[in-house]
């Protein structure tokens, strides 16, 4: 990182070429050489090339497309830049997300700022918090009758 925050180190004897070399791939992949400059909306290529090769490795083989992946700040600005590009309507064409509950509180205030609808659906806490189709059919049924389910947030298991 700092070879790339700082291109002059990589004149610096005190890194190994190798670290040189992937910053220098790094900086070539964005626009003007540095990080500071302008990349694409998904992020830099070059770095979404290597987050899918780890994922076809982690997975056995099954290949990532790195134009199907996404780079952002963080879960937080990931999670409102998706909804942003979800939520539309008003009344009950409103767009409601689904969420499990319990949830992450991220969820819940972002789709509020948004003026989207919460449409919680309740894990089965005697089943390892697993979750019940039949409670995901009840959520949907209830909310088509004020707004227009969109989304849904996975659970994460623990």
């Amino acid at each position: 990182m700092a070879l790339c925050t700082y291109p002059n180190l990589l004149d610096s004897p005190s890194f190994p070429e190798d670290a040189k070399k992937r910053a220098r791939r790094i900086l070539q992949a964005c626009g003007g050489n540095s990080l500071g400059s302008y990349s694409a909306s998904q992020g830099v290529n070059c770095i979404r090339e290597d987050v899918a090769a780890y994922i076809t490795r982690r997975d056995g083989g099954v290949p990532a497309d790195p134009d199907n992946i996404y780079l952002t700040t963080g879960a937080s600005d990931g999670i409102s830049t998706i909804l942003k590009i979800l939520v539309s309507g008003g009344g009950k064409s409103r767009t409601g997300v689904m969420i499990p509950i319990p949830q992450y509180p991220l969820y819940s205030a972002v789709i509020s700022e948004l003026d989207a609808i919460q449409v919680n659906y309740y894990l089965d806490e005697e089943n390892c918090w697993a979750l019940n189709v039949n409670e995901l059919r009840r959520a949907v049924q209830e909310a088509k009758d004020h707004c227009d389910p969109k989304a849904r947030y996975k659970a994460e298991s623990a």
